[in-house]
């Protein structure tokens, strides 16, 4: 891609992305990745993860102020 488009496209690129990162998104998909990631660790057969990314997980939700609205 030219220099020029690239330069065109990025501030356009950087709006939308600001745009989708507002607090309220960031809660709703975050949790929604959260879950997502909860439900494939708990389906898991191994334990390791139970007791590695569950935890990180909850840190996340703490840190990000991300509530597990399941």
């Amino acid at each position: 891609m030219p220099k020029f488009l690239l330069e065109l496209a990025l501030p356009i690129i950087m709006n939308v992305v600001e745009g989708l990162l507002n607090p309220e998104n960031i809660q709703k998909y975050g949790d929604k990745l959260f879950d997502f990631i909860e439900d494939a660790v708990a389906a898991s057969e191994t334990t390791f993860d139970d007791k590695t990314v569950l935890p990180i997980i909850k840190a996340l939700r703490v840190g990000l102020n991300i509530p597990d609205n399941d």
